[in-house]
């Protein structure tokens, strides 16, 4: 009889599509400059490493000390987005001063201005010096330019035919050269590998003033796309079934249900997206910046941050009754005012509710609780 951990082995084997070899610095910045591997794609997050942080990169390529391997996706077309090495990479081609602009356009030709490197901890005297330059005190020598074009990556290829669950696992468990994916970061690259089209469309959704507006997040949560997760949640939460359990992972929920969402051709997204403007504009014309924040009867006023419980228990009924809404906006603001100190809202945000659980309770609430004339 057939090892059962072995069969498991072997399909999940078949699922996972990779490669990996060394490829020189010189051939790296040939494929960049050629178009056939993009370093900023619409799903990464921008170039912010430091001068500091640039710098001790060169050093490591100068003095031998490995670095991590770069993760790179193959699309149908043969060519490279990365998925995990960009402030590894953004620096060594700025460096060269080749580095292009952040553009969508992948035939932007505008190059971001070469700096000159600080000193390090073994190589001080990398103050000031640049990739090249005529005035040969702050250059770089052809032999030290040629050693590091000559110096080896290990890049390691993900396949487009990888089953998604594989895709979506491995990027998961990158965790390399100190620059972590959140969990949208991830979900976004399987999203353009799905569907580039709705993704963009997802993302400009993102970007809607007055759902900014309505839902004032954190900057640390805005850069590690906390507003793209909110609008995958928005879809989730007005077409799941919800056919998973309580204890479920949240974040392989939301990724799941985002990737059935969209294979459903049932779906209208032009639609969507207007339902959306529309529901955000409405919320911040009622409740301005308060709309998913805690009212506090006592003090007549809302406050603190913005309340994931609060966003699952007002979007899916909201949406579903928007028209009897814009209609009676009186209505809707003490709905939203009342929602804290009901006794469903309580139990379904109370602590030890785990994530998925909590969603789906409140939904079944928000559909009940505004519903239109109740």
């Amino acid at each position: 009889m057939e090892n059962t951990l072995q069969k498991e082995i072997d399909l999940m084997a078949k699922a996972i599509k990779t490669d990996n070899y060394p490829m020189s610095i010189g051939e790296l910045s040939n494929l960049y400059q050629d178009g056939d591997l993009k370093i900023n794609p619409i799903y990464q997050r921008m170039f912010r490493w430091d001068i500091t942080q640039q710098s001790a990169l060169i050093e490591s390529i100068l003095l031998n000390i490995p670095i991590p391997p770069i993760y790179v996706y193959q699309n149908e077309k043969g060519k490279w987005n990365l998925i995990d090495g960009q402030q590894r990479l953004s620096t060594i081609f700025k460096f060269m001063g080749i580095l292009k602009k952040e553009s969508e356009d992948e035939d932007g030709e505008e190059l971001v201005e070469s700096e000159p490197l600080t000193r390090t901890k073994f190589l001080p005297s990398l103050e000031g010096k640049y990739w090249d330059n005529e005035d040969e005190s702050v250059s770089l020598t052809d032999a030290q330019r040629r050693y590091i074009k000559r110096a080896k990556i290990l890049i390691i290829i993900i396949d487009k035919s990888s089953d998604e669950f594989a895709q979506y696992e491995m990027f998961q468990r990158l965790n390399t050269g100190g620059s972590h994916l959140s969990p949208q970061e991830i979900r976004n690259c399987i999203l353009v590998m799905k569907n580039e089209e709705i993704y963009k469309k997802l993302r400009d959704m993102s970007k809607y003033q007055n759902f900014m507006n309505a839902v004032p997040i954190s900057e640390k949560d805005s850069e590690e796309q906390g507003y793209l997760e909110l609008v995958v949640k928005y879809l989730v939460l007005r077409y799941s079934k919800f056919e998973v359990s309580d204890s479920e992972n949240y974040n392989n929920f939301l990724t799941d249900e985002i990737l059935k969402l969209i294979n459903d051709d049932s779906i209208d997204f032009e639609n969507e997206e207007k339902l959306f403007k529309q529901t955000f504009d409405l919320l911040y014309e009622v409740m301005d910046e308060n709309s998913f924040k805690k009212y506090d009867k006592d003090k007549n006023k809302s406050c603190g941050a913005v309340l994931v419980g609060a966003y699952e228990a007002i979007i899916p009924g909201l949406t579903d009754n928007i028209e009897y809404y814009v209609a009676n906006k009186g209505e809707l603001e003490q709905s939203i005012k009342d929602l804290y100190s009901t006794e469903q809202y309580l139990a379904a945000t109370k602590r030890g509710i785990r994530p998925v659980g909590r969603i789906k309770r409140l939904v079944e609430f928000s559909k009940e609780n505004f519903s239109s004339g109740k």
